[in-house]
């Protein structure tokens, strides 16, 4: 058992033989203990004035240990203290089993302290390792004169730096490697940048810590001595001044900047960082983002194998509430401003640190100040628009400042008067069009269809001026006046104190002109009819299909793309026909977008590229008008056909949409089409090889040999001998849960999503009591039922009922076992839980014949599968074909509708593609059906495992012991597989 032994993180290495420790504590600064290693001395450090230089090996010395220590956990003790030197202490410090002072003693960067009457208790193995370092010539021992030289750094005092100079040097936005020195408060540091040793001050751009205030002098020491218990070496570092404690109760700190200092030191104090140089401000102070190693450095990922990105301390500090954004500052920063202003925003409204006490101000608006250009993506109504930054690539949705338009209606509310016309007025003028927006101020507003906002559930809008960029041989135009002007908004009427528009006064001389005019909402005429049928809601398939005939009859027809519900689905209306369809190009399909959980289905994960699939049509299809062709529909109600959507500008070329998706590589060619047969095929698919070879998105993992497989599958799948078209190949990663006998078995996807939520929901829903059984459970009803091995609860299908017992006899659904259970066992399940498919799958295995049940060999035979099957081990299911229920099986049993089929599998271990009919046929327990009767396709297969068979009849093993059950001319033809046709 040790004694006086500690444990701490290395929160500071001062020099090659000095560290600061930290203690553990669950909030507020730690209590630290600087500790120089016991009986050895480094190479002092030059001093930051610059009046002394490195001694030979010095900053060696230093950034071992720093990079040996720094951030890590280690255990030390304290073995003296000296009182000549301010009562320093001195100890061993081990990190693992490693004697940190030894490690430094071997690497020849410390030497040994002779005499004095207090030593390290471990002074003998240091002598030993010093030897070994000084007969191998390390570091300060070394024999060479130019290496001694050329370890002495020339360093740069902070006095010199010219953070001016060095700006214009290196300029804005580069990126400088560093080791940060010291943390004078958590938003301003020392460091020493690399590779030129010049020691800077450092402010961390885009935000302000609190400020330490003014510190007290440290307290006067006793001189130290020369005396014989005194070190001969100790590090150029003065002696410890006052407490944490004692600075806080004596100096004009502002609140929270001990715990700001003490989460940067945490951080960043002695890490390897990057800066990136944003600025300087006329104190020439140089301003920068500081990048730190991710929190776990040692290992540098993030648990997925992936390397973790490096941080920002000012957007940890802010987070923390240990710092505010600085406007002033913000605007110094090429990027990240904004990840900086949300996250202070959260911190506000968390509460933390600082913004422990904070209030919001009793206003429903925020005043803001930003501007950017950016593209007019969508027009919402007649005063909100979508405009896509160009700087940030973000979509900000706005508000025209001070202006009420017409309301567009919703699915419970008719449209206003004139908002139609509103809309279709900025969008014939706006969408595509480059705009200068000027953010003015925010306004919290009630949530949609609420007269009365909840303290907490209030609607944020941003409002703002917007200009068009003017082309050539335009005049620059406001789209607040001219939306006024056309009498398409009001102005609002603030009051007093309220924000409002920088054009204010100009927006009601337009209003006046407007209403002068009789123009638009104060006109006295009835406002035109818009009545168009949307055809575009689920449930409206059989309606639209009326409409196919006129569509195909009509041929190209022109339209306006209203809404992109995908990367290739759109909403269209036909204002001819007065009708909003769903459409789709032939032929092509982007990724598939993530679908959240509803009606009993799990959350389903979006395929890569969806989102970027879906922002590229947005941006180039969205309230677009265009021409399309309808071909045909499918069964969903979406009308399938060509769309070619018109150019913004007279002078551009008009898009063709599939096209383009698949020329930026955010859509395929569907496989089931034929590209010959599709407007432009050939250049549909020139455009796809194209994406292909160029590694664009979706293809960026394929290689030739990927269409060579395919290719080769396709010869494989061929007609078979009887003309029938044969299906792709499925592969599926499984596991097995059940082996009924040798010819059925049940296994579960192991990619299936919904085994685990099912799981999740008859956790919660068998908590407690359940309910006594309903007069309703019946046979081929579906329940919840208590598993005996276990005692857990899965869903299960009820076959029959023992006449002699209130027992059950039940079909674990999701896992193909059955079982006999008590009434006290089951209880009834829930809709949405009931809904979703059977999980077990069930499976028999392709081109063998096992023996049937109640055969000399059954039990052996379904033994030996469930042995080579079990222990949950993935395994690799080839499906070649697909047995559908016969004249005498139950359809509806939940057997066949895990997918409504059996499928007929080739079945391998993941690990070692160990074949499980080759284990069948080697072991006697299964044979091969006759060749002679095979279909020519089938042949090559059972060829192949013929020599198996063979071995097994030679050795008369299994089913071969008393001769060859396969010699007789009756034997049944084999089953053929799903490539000759299915059951």
């Amino acid at each position: 058992k040790m004694s006086g032994w500690l444990r701490g993180v290395v929160k500071e290495v001062v020099s090659g033989d000095c560290v600061v420790i930290a203690g553990a504590v669950k909030a507020g600064p730690p209590p630290e203990k600087r500790l120089t290693l016991s009986s050895i001395v480094a190479p002092k450090l030059a001093k930051r004035d610059g009046t002394t230089k490195d001694e030979p090996y010095a900053w060696q010395s230093r950034e071992l240990l720093r990079k040996k220590l720094i951030g890590q956990p280690v255990v030390f003790k304290v073995d003296y203290m000296v009182e000549q030197l301010g009562n320093r202490e001195f100890g061993s410090v081990f990190l693992g089993n490693i004697n940190v002072a030894e490690a430094m003693v071997s690497a020849g960067l410390a030497k040994v302290r002779a005499g004095g009457a207090q030593q390290s208790p471990y002074l003998e193995a240091l002598q030993k390792a010093e030897e070994k370092a000084q007969l191998a010539g390390l570091g300060v021992w070394t024999r060479d004169p130019a290496a001694h030289a050329e370890a002495v750094r020339e360093v740069q005092p902070v006095e010199a730096f010219d953070a001016t100079s060095f700006m214009q040097m290196n300029g804005k936005g580069s990126e400088v490697q560093a080791v940060v020195e010291a943390v004078s408060n958590g938003g301003m540091l020392r460091a020493t940048l690399l590779p030129d040793f010049q020691l800077a001050t450092i402010v961390l751009c885009g935000v302000q810590a609190p400020s330490m205030g003014r510190r007290v002098a440290p307290a006067a020491t006793a001189p130290a001595t020369d005396g014989a218990d005194a070190p001969a070496s100790t590090p150029s570092s003065m002696p410890p001044g006052p407490s944490a404690a004692a600075i806080a109760g004596a100096s004009n700190a502002e609140p929270f900047a001990f715990e700001a200092k003490s989460l940067t030191e945490s951080r960043a104090l002695n890490r390897d960082v990057r800066l990136i140089v944003e600025g300087v401000d006329k104190y020439n102070n140089l301003f920068a983002t500081v990048l730190l190693p991710p929190a776990a450095a040692s290992g540098t990922s993030n648990g997925n194998g992936a390397k973790a990105e490096d941080e920002s301390l000012a957007e940890l500090l802010v987070k923390a509430g240990y710092a505010k954004c600085a406007e002033w500052s913000l605007n110094l920063m090429s990027s990240g401003s904004q990840r900086l202003r949300d996250l202070e925003k959260a911190a506000k409204q968390q509460r933390v640190g600082m913004w422990v006490n904070y209030v919001p101000p009793p206003t429903n608006q925020t005043k803001l100040s930003d501007s950017f250009t950016g593209k007019v993506i969508e027009v919402v109504s007649g005063d909100c628009l979508v405009v896509k930054d160009q700087s940030s690539g973000v979509e900000r949705r706005l508000q025209l400042s001070s202006l009420r338009a017409p309301r567009m209606g919703t699915r419970d509310r008719a449209a206003d008067p004139y908002a139609t016309d509103a809309r279709e007025f900025l969008r014939k003028r706006l969408i595509g069009r480059e705009v200068t927006v000027k953010m003015e101020y925010n306004r919290k507003v009630a949530p949609a269809g609420e007269l009365v906002a909840t303290p907490g559930e209030e609607r944020v809008l941003s409002f703002g001026n917007v200009e068009i960029v003017p082309e050539k041989g335009e005049e620059k135009q406001n789209v607040g006046e001219l939306v006024v002007a056309r009498g398409f908004a009001s102005v609002i009427k603030h009051r007093g104190e309220e924000e409002r528009s920088c054009i204010y006064d100009r927006l009601m001389e337009v209003e006046n002109m407007a209403r002068s005019a009789k123009r638009g909402i104060h006109s006295a005429k009835e406002p035109p009819a818009n009545r168009i049928n949307d055809m575009s809601a689920p449930g409206h398939a059989a309606k639209a299909k009326q409409y196919l005939p006129f569509f195909q009859r009509n041929g190209k027809m022109q339209g306006l793309v209203e809404f992109v519900l995908s990367g290739h689905r759109l909403k269209v209306t036909i204002p001819k026909e007065g009708v909003t369809i769903v459409f789709a190009p032939s032929g092509i399909k982007t990724p598939a977008r993530a679908q959240p959980a509803s009606m009993g289905k799990p959350a389903v994960q979006g395929e890569p590229y969806a989102e970027e699939a879906l922002q590229f049509t947005r941006e180039n299809a969205l309230q677009r008008e265009c021409d399309i062709s309808v071909d045909t529909m499918d069964r969903g109600g979406t009308f399938l056909g060509t769309i070619t959507l018109h150019p913004p500008h007279p002078q551009a070329k008009p898009l063709n949409l599939p096209l383009a998706l698949l020329r930026q590589g955010l859509a395929k060619l569907q496989p089931t089409v034929d590209p010959s047969r599709l407007p432009g095929g050939a250049e549909l698919v020139n455009a796809q090889r194209s994406a292909k070879e160029a590694r664009l998105k979706i293809w960026e993992k394929w290689t030739p040999e990927m269409d060579r497989a395919e290719e080769d599958d396709e010869e494989e799948q061929g007609p078979s001998a009887s003309g029938a078209a044969s299906a792709p190949k499925e592969v599926l990663q499984v596991v097995v849960t059940e082996v009924v006998d040798a010819s059925e078995f049940y296994v579960q996807r192991i990619d299936e999503p919904r085994v685990a939520w099912i799981a999740n929901q008859i956790a919660a829903a068998t908590q407690g009591e359940g309910p006594a059984i309903p007069p309703q459970l019946k046979v081929g009803a579906l329940c919840l039922a208590q598993f005996s091995l276990d005692k857990q609860w899965y869903r299960a299908y009820v076959e029959r009922k023992d006449p002699l017992s209130d027992s059950f006899y039940v079909f674990f659904i999701d896992y193909g076992n059955r079982e006999k259970v008590s009434d006290k066992c089951i209880r009834t399940i829930d809709s949405g839980l009931a809904a979703v498919p059977p999980q077990a799958l069930m499976c028999g295995l392709a081109y063998i014949k096992v023996p049937v049940a109640g055969s000399e060999h059954a039990g052996e035979a379904k033994s030996f599968l469930a042995q080579l099957l079990g222990g949950n081990q993935p395994m690799t299911a080839s499906v070649i074909s697909k047995e559908r229920p016969q004249a005498k099986d139950d359809a509806r049993h939940p057997k066949w509708q895990g997918g409504g089929c059996k499928r007929i599998v080739t079945l391998q271990e993941t690990a070692t593609q160990a074949d499980v009919a080759v284990e069948l046929l080697c072991a006697g327990l299964a044979r091969l059906p006759s060749q002679r009767r095979a279909p020519p396709a089938m042949r090559e297969a059972l060829a192949a495992y013929a020599p198996y068979q063979d071995e097994a009849r030679s050795a008369r093993r299994g089913i071969f012991t008393y001769g060859d059950p396969g010699d007789s001319e009756d034997e049944d033809a084999p089953k053929p597989a799903g490539a000759w046709g299915r059951r």
